[in-house]
């Protein structure tokens, strides 16, 4: 009996996982929104090798 009761639970979550990856691939790809780079002070080698 208890077989009979994994058996089918595991059929029943194989089918609901099919239906889902089914409709999963059918979805439309939202894109990303992509916040601008932060502008970032970089110093020359002399201006690193002034500074104490």
């Amino acid at each position: 009996m208890a077989d009979n009761y994994l058996e089918r639970r595991r059929e029943q979550y194989e089918a609901r996982k099919a239906e889902w990856l089914k409709k999963k691939r059918h979805m439309p790809v939202k894109p990303r929104k992509t916040t601008p780079a932060l502008p970032t002070e970089t110093k020359t080698k002399d201006e690193r090798e002034d500074t104490p």
